[in-house]
């Protein structure tokens, strides 16, 4: 998705860049208005691995801060799951929002959502708590993902089967809108 993104806004004159973090930043580029930012950002993200690291909210932003001091569209590809997850990413997108606009593009877990739905019949003994916790956790999700909008983020809540189109319309709706 964010590489379809990187193609989109390049062919649409944007400059683009990349910052990918967990605890510690793992790959920058910065923004780049030529054909070259896609294969520049594609190159940023063939060497990087998964992990199960909590993302460090504060020292991405200070690296932001330090490498980006044009007004920006800041896109994060996250997976919000509830407040306390999201309070830092909240707290710093609150704080950046006369700087930036930031575009929230919350991950949906899907297996959480179908879990929500009422057991099915001659389901497990279980799947009544299973269906309760996973209705809890998407509450607690929707709160968090509705303070961020109250904070000025834009924010896309998308199953990953989605996301690409969803993130490249909302980028066409922003840049249509003059938003930036």
């Amino acid at each position: 998705s964010a590489l379809v993104l990187t193609d989109v806004a390049v062919a649409a004159g944007d400059r683009v860049g990349t910052l990918v973090f967990d605890d510690e930043v793992r790959a920058f580029v910065p923004a780049l208005q030529s054909r070259g930012a896609l294969r520049r950002v594609r190159d940023a993200f063939v060497p990087l691995e998964p992990t199960l690291r909590e993302p460090d909210y504060a020292a991405a932003f200070r690296f932001l801060a330090a490498h980006q001091r044009k007004r920006a569209l800041i896109v994060f590809f996250t997976d919000v799951i509830d407040i306390r997850a999201s309070q830092a990413l909240l707290a710093h997108v609150t704080r950046s929002a006369a700087h930036h606009l930031a575009l929230v593009v919350a991950l949906r877990n899907d297996a959480v959502f179908d879990a929500a739905l009422a057991p099915a019949v001659g389901g497990t003994s279980l799947a009544p708590f299973e269906s309760a916790a996973a209705e809890e956790l998407i509450r607690a999700r929707e709160d968090a993902l509705a303070r961020m909008r109250r904070a000025g983020a834009i924010v896309l809540d998308v199953s990953p089967r989605g996301m690409t189109a969803g993130v490249v319309n909302r980028y066409l709706e922003i840049k249509g809108r003059g938003a930036l």
